[in-house]
């Protein structure tokens, strides 16, 4: 019965959502990739709200439902079937109310299997697409096989494109670079290398933000992030200078943007932690790329470092092999290792392997396990990096058990509607 209602509200969110579009008719600016899409979608939206109205998707709605929704200023059901009976009721109610205006609408185009770009793609058709990387990620049955697969499915959405429109590309990914020159839409490329529209180079990443100067043109700018922590970002600062680019805005007000950035929740964001600790929280999601580029920010900081690591989800036949790299990772960053969830033994068996001591190596079955052992041992000068996958894992519990503040949950860590904090 729940299956039948799914499919029944889908295709009605779907139909007025295509006719709430027509109505409207905004710039769409889409972005896609394994990673970073969220950042993305929320620093674009920073520079482009400061000269046109500007709608985007909440949290991470990146599904042919979630766009739907998006477009129609609803709200999820979850699997609550009276929840979706709601969502009908006020989809039918929107056919009766004045559409609301903007100009811009800034959506993350995510697929977990085959065939799912084209169905967003026939929701939405981007003016503006950003193609971010191509990750293991979404691997194993009833997914995709491979990273060749996901960069098909995924760039489905660039050459979606009107010729009139713009790609942007990010050549650093040897899979997005293969779509430059064979794409009937105007592109520009980003990244670090050499040829790119856009170009970043001398990169300063520390404690206390990210620099670097962008080179296009001829010309040479001063960037500056001082809330975002970790060179990953890089890539979705870029793709927004693009996108600012495009649609005509003058330097400084991208650069006033970048500089007042905060990353969303879950993003490598500093949180006070118990008796003077820091938390780097960055417990929205996991892949190899970010956890290893997150434990790289924890390497600089001072005092005992403290890895806090969650399973990966969707590694497939990977799975094992990249959480025991993980684990080397995090000796070669930390000084202690707390693993949580169905790898936390290969993320262990890394660790010591990497040469931390196995007395500096904890194992956990939940992160509110990890989360509960770790609040008696916070102390001044230490700081803890919280990292692991969404599903089974969410090691916002943790997060939330070592925070100076716990009150503060609800605005500060991911994942705490309802739905997540009586289901999950």
């Amino acid at each position: 019965m729940k299956a039948v209602l799914k499919t029944f509200v889908l295709t009605l969110l779907r139909f007025l959502a295509r006719r709430r579009l027509a109505q409207i008719q905004p710039k769409v600016v889409g972005i896609t990739g394994s990673a970073g899409k969220t950042s993305a979608k929320e620093v674009i939206y920073e520079v482009l709200s400061r000269r046109f109205k500007t709608k985007k998707s909440e949290k991470n709605l990146n599904t042919e439902m979630g766009l739907s929704l998006t477009i129609l200023g609803l709200k999820a059901g979850y699997s609550s079937a009276g929840a979706w009976v709601e969502t009908v009721f006020r989809a039918l109610g929107s056919l009766f109310k004045k559409p609301e205006d903007y100009e811009v609408l800034v959506l993350e185009m995510g697929v977990d299997r085959p065939g799912e770009m084209d169905e967003i793609l026939r929701i939405a058709t981007p003016n503006i697409m950003v193609f971010l990387n191509v990750k293991n990620g979404h691997l194993g049955e009833g997914r995709f096989p491979n990273r060749q697969a996901i960069f098909e499915e995924k760039s489905k959405a660039c050459a979606a494109v009107p010729k009139e429109g713009w790609v942007v590309l990010n050549t650093d990914d040897p899979f997005v670079k293969q779509l430059a020159g064979h794409l009937p839409a105007n592109t520009l490329s980003i990244g670090t290398e050499e040829g790119c529209d856009l170009q970043a180079v001398d990169l300063n990443m520390n404690t206390n933000g990210l620099r670097f100067t962008l080179r296009t043109e001829g010309k040479e700018l001063p960037v500056s992030l001082p809330h975002v922590l970790g060179k990953q970002h890089v890539t979705m600062v870029l793709a927004a200078i693009a996108v600012g680019f495009i649609q005509g805005l003058p330097w400084k007000a991208i650069e006033l943007s970048l500089q007042e950035y905060h990353l969303p929740p879950g993003r490598m964001n500093k949180i006070e932690g118990l008796n003077g600790s820091l938390i780097i929280d960055s417990s929205y999601n996991a892949s190899p790329d970010t956890m290893g580029a997150a434990l790289e920010i924890l390497g600089l900081f001072h005092g005992r470092k403290i890895a806090a690591l969650g399973t990966m989800n969707e590694l497939g036949e990977l799975a094992e092999s990249e959480h025991i790299k993980m684990g080397k990772a995090a000796a070669a960053h930390a000084d202690m290792l707390l693993a949580v969830g169905e790898q936390a033994k290969n993320l262990a068996a890394g660790a010591e392997r990497g040469g931390m001591s196995a007395s500096m190596i904890h194992t956990f079955r939940t992160s509110k396990e990890a989360g509960y052992f770790l609040s008696a041992l916070l102390d001044r000068h230490d700081t803890v990096l919280a990292k692991g996958s969404q599903n089974g894992v969410r090691m916002e519990h943790l997060v939330k058990a070592c925070m100076k503040n716990p009150a503060e949950a609800r605005q500060l860590l991911v994942r705490q509607e309802p739905y997540w904090l009586t289901h999950l």
